[in-house]
């Protein structure tokens, strides 16, 4: 079950960027990147389910990516 919810927020979350422009989807983004660590991190389990471990670290790489401050 947990798999199914993983992956049809995925598909909502694509959805609700889809639908914004410009600072509204960089918030949205940022916000959902961390949401799926936060709410799915804890199932990310790389021999498990590998695919969600993917998913979810790739999430936390481009919040990372996108949040940190330039030297």
């Amino acid at each position: 079950m947990q798999r199914v919810q993983f992956w049809n927020h995925l598909l909502e979350v694509a959805e609700r960027i889809e639908g914004q422009q410009g600072e509204d989807a960089r918030k949205l983004v940022l916000e959902q990147l961390e949401t799926l660590s936060e709410a799915f991190g804890d199932n990310a389990d790389p021999v498990e389910n590998f695919e969600e471990f993917v998913v979810i670290r790739l999430s936390q790489a481009i919040h990372a990516a996108l949040t940190r401050q330039p030297h």
